[in-house]
């Protein structure tokens, strides 16, 4: 599970709200982990920043801070 955390975030801060040509624009991707990883971020947008986007991201000692672009912030623990 901390893995897929880590895999969010990661997409998170990267693609933010791309879309798939996100998996396109990489070197040999698994199609499997990008669309996860894109899902997630999906995810994460809508329920956090109501589909408005991801502004940055910070990795602190014991969680992930995400900024939305409307100003909201939200944590995920590491």
């Amino acid at each position: 599970m901390k893995k897929i955390m880590v895999m969010a975030v990661i997409a998170a801060s990267m693609a933010g709200c791309s879309s798939i040509e996100t998996a396109e624009s990489m070197p040999n991707p698994d199609q499997r982990v990008v669309d996860s990883r894109l899902n997630i971020s999906t995810d994460l947008n809508a329920t956090y920043c109501e589909g408005k986007g991801f502004e940055k991201y910070m990795e602190r000692e014991k969680y992930y801070t995400f900024t939305c672009k409307d100003g909201a912030f939200f944590n995920i623990a590491k």
